[in-house]
């Protein structure tokens, strides 16, 4: 972005005590400026910034990789604002919540299963109640000692295994899940599941 130095900056520089004004290839000064800065014996310098280099000495950056960095770095100035946010919502003073559910992002359950993806989207009660998207891809992952649950399944067929018996949930399907079972989920496709569990004895 170009910056420019016009009489009344030479003015206030001068005001100050400044008899050397730096300046950059992106700098212009107008000619009334130069004038003044003369009579004052003020003179210009233009520096290079560090690693200077030519745009061909560059290597090409995508865009994706530009707001990485971008972010990273308003991330470090402590601007945590700019960090992703898992989903887009609007809210109400009165405590209602609109979640826009095809901006959820969801994240690997834990690191040893890829294809086991959660996102929580409510929390309510003191950390009570939760209310969680969950996907699961060509996987299954297995629960010991759950909280009592109830699980819609949004899309796709899921494998429901508790004491050896498998029962089968399909789209549309509502799951409740009894406090402290032990149970598997499972699909050999794709199977997106709205699950809201009670925590109770928190």
């Amino acid at each position: 972005m170009k910056k420019l130095i016009c009489a009344k900056d030479i003015e206030i520089l001068h005001s100050e005590g400044t008899q050397l004004v730096l300046t950059d290839k992106q700098t212009i000064i107008t000619p009334s400026a130069k004038d003044l800065a003369e009579e004052y014996h003020m003179t210009f310098k233009e520096t290079k910034p560090e690693n200077d280099h030519s745009m061909s000495d560059t290597q090409d950056i995508t865009k994706d990789q530009f707001v990485s960095l971008l972010k990273k770095l308003l991330i470090e100035a402590g601007m945590s604002e700019f960090q992703d946010r898992p989903f887009d919502y609007q809210e109400h003073s009165s405590g209602l919540k609109i979640i826009r559910g095809s901006t959820i992002k969801l994240s690997p359950l834990n690191d040893d299963v890829e294809n086991v993806r959660y996102r929580e989207i409510v929390t309510a009660g003191a950390g009570h109640f939760n209310l969680g998207l969950l996907e699961i891809e060509a996987s299954h992952f297995n629960e010991e000692d759950t909280f009592e649950s109830v699980n819609y399944v949004v899309e796709g067929d899921l494998h429901v295994t508790i004491e050896g018996a498998v029962f089968t949930a399909n789209k549309g399907d509502v799951i409740y899940v009894p406090q402290h079972s032990a149970i598997q989920w499972s699909t050999t496709e794709k199977v997106t599941i709205l699950s809201g569990k009670l925590k109770s004895g928190v």
